[in-house]
Parts: C-alpha cells; structure tokens; sequence
C-alpha cells in the first residue's frame, strides 16, 4: 500500500500525534532543531536534549524576569555542570552551542 492509498488518521490521532514534537520531526524526516550543535552529527533524543531546547524555549519564549526565565538563564549560561553534562548526554557540542546562545542574548 503506498501513501496515496493509506486511511486517514481521525482527527484526535492528529491531534495527539501534534503535541509530539519528536514524533512529528520522525514523521516527516526533519533534523532534530540542535542537530547542528550535534558532536557526531546526530542529537540522541531524550530527557537531555528534551531538557537543553525547553530550557531554550523558556529563555525565547518566557517574559523577562519570570521563573522559567530565569532558570533558564541560569541553566543557558551560568551553570557549569549541569549545562555542560546535559549537553554530552544529548550529544551536543556544549561550547558551540554556549557560545551562540551568547551571540544572540541581547546587549
């Protein structure tokens, strides 16, 4: 049976299906979003990267000097152990990546 000739998923299987961001980039073959940080050009999936892009997202996404903001600052580029650690166990070149994260902090 090739794709055209595939059921459709219902929609709550859609709906599901969507709020997995992994699951969706496996789906449709997309990079992982740090895979360009990666050490050996592949992220290994799991808590640690899950944990490396929320903290990301809470830095971007979050209102200047709430909570999650600032643990996420502190995570992004204060800690030592647990930024550097989270990085090996996802794969990821963590000075790469620290150092982006600086270029785009703003001044």
């Amino acid at each position: 049976m090739n794709n055209h000739n595939r059921p459709l998923q219902s929609l709550e299987e859609l709906l599901i299906e969507s709020l997995n961001p992994r699951g969706l980039r496996e789906r449709f073959g997309l990079p992982h979003p740090l895979s360009k940080f990666a050490v050996n050009g592949t992220v290994k999936e799991g808590p640690y990267a899950d944990a490396i892009l929320q903290f990301i997202q809470d830095w971007k996404l979050s209102g200047p000097r709430n909570e999650r903001d600032i643990a996420a600052r502190w995570f992004l580029f204060e800690s030592e152990l647990a930024f550097f650690r989270a990085c090996g166990e996802a794969g990821i070149d963590a000075e790469k990546l620290r150092s982006h994260l600086l270029r785009c902090r703003p001044a």
